[in-house]
């Protein structure tokens, strides 16, 4: 696969595949990059994991496709959604954030079923190459936790993250990875974001550095305005000139807006995954479970981990008067006390 010098000239004349790589909220910051390419004259469809947050889906872990109804199949892991489709979970109807963004754009959307760990996530990729006739494929993490090295303490979600990175790298398909709104996910600090990119810099994989203008506001408006997302509004609050800090996610994380939270960073994914363990330890997995179990082997408490132990306080009805952060330090600690061995940045 050859390296791109620009994003421009990476996506002009083709067709590409523009999915979100955390799940949840990141379609609304999939669907902005989407349409910054196809003003730079490229044919992009959206896509995206389906991980929903704990409140709206208090299942653990993500939606696998067969739970889907009112989909069109495209492989074993992937799917076309329509203004119709929901997912059926033990009994309750869940409407996806995908189907939200399909319903308000009009537009057919890519439903990647991360459940089946890398393998199913590299399938969905290579199918939707096939089926569709795709040329490339940009995976959007907003925020760039995806660049994590497995070792940083405010480290939330690492498992999606990983996946999606390890099956962007391991697909037959020209590929780039975007980081849009640098910490704006709460998790990792811009700065530590920033600094990552600066040795991806050095290691000739920055493609480019972009950002919102004044004729894409609306946009993000009208997205973060259907879609539950907090991550994929930090980018539209910072450009619109909010600065200092933000507490979301019910006051668990904190984001510090600037105008550096506007901006996007086009990345080459085999630069990105060779900097970092964690994509390499899901590699091959056939499934989220034996993903996460690579992943709790070196210390790394997961989202899906932290979905199981809310699952079993709790069971499905969801209380906001949880200590989430408490939750999340027993879980650590669970796991320091089994032995694993732990990641060293």
């Amino acid at each position: 696969m050859g390296k791109f010098n620009s994003l421009e000239n990476a996506v002009k004349g083709k067709k590409v595949f523009v999915f979100g790589a955390g799940g949840g909220g990141d379609i609304a910051g999939s669907y902005y990059i989407s349409n910054k390419i196809k003003n730079m004259g490229g044919n992009p469809i959206v896509g995206s994991i389906v991980w929903e947050r704990f409140s709206i889906d208090p299942i653990p872990g993500p939606i696998p496709l067969e739970t889907m109804i009112n989909v069109e199949p495209i492989g074993y892991s992937s799917a076309l959604v329509n203004s119709d489709s929901y997912a059926l979970r033990y009994g309750r109807e869940i409407e996806p954030q995908i189907t939200k963004l399909v319903k308000m754009t009009g537009e057919k959307a890519v439903f990647i079923d991360i459940s089946k760990g890398e393998i199913g996530v590299r399938k969905a990729i290579e199918d939707v190459r096939d089926n569709l006739d795709v040329d490339l494929v940009i995976g959007v993490d907003v925020g760039g936790d995806i660049l994590a090295l497995g070792c940083e303490d405010s480290l939330w979600s690492p498992l999606a993250d990983s996946i999606s990175l390890s099956a962007l790298y391991s697909s037959d398909i020209e590929k780039i990875l975007v980081v849009f709104g640098p910490g704006a996910d709460g998790e990792l600090d811009t700065n530590l974001i920033l600094k990552y990119i600066s040795e991806i810099a050095k290691n000739d994989g920055l493609i480019g550095i972009y950002g919102i203008n004044k004729d894409e506001e609306g946009l993000l408006e009208n997205l973060v305005s259907v879609i539950n997302t907090e991550a994929s509004l930090m980018p539209l609050l910072a450009f619109k000139g909010e600065f200092g800090e933000k507490y979301i996610r019910d006051k668990t994380r904190v984001v510090r807006l600037s105008p550096i939270l506007s901006t996007f960073y086009a990345i080459d994914v085999d630069v990105a995954f060779n900097r970092s363990e964690l994509p390499k330890l899901v590699l091959s997995s056939g499934g989220i479970g034996n993903a996460n179990q690579s992943l709790n082997d070196r210390c790394i408490y997961t989202e899906l981990d932290l979905e199981n132990d809310l699952m079993r306080l709790k069971g499905i009805s969801f209380d906001k008067s949880i200590d989430i952060n408490e939750i999340r330090e027993k879980g650590i600690n669970r796991l320091i006390k089994s032995n694993c061995n732990p990641v060293k940045c």
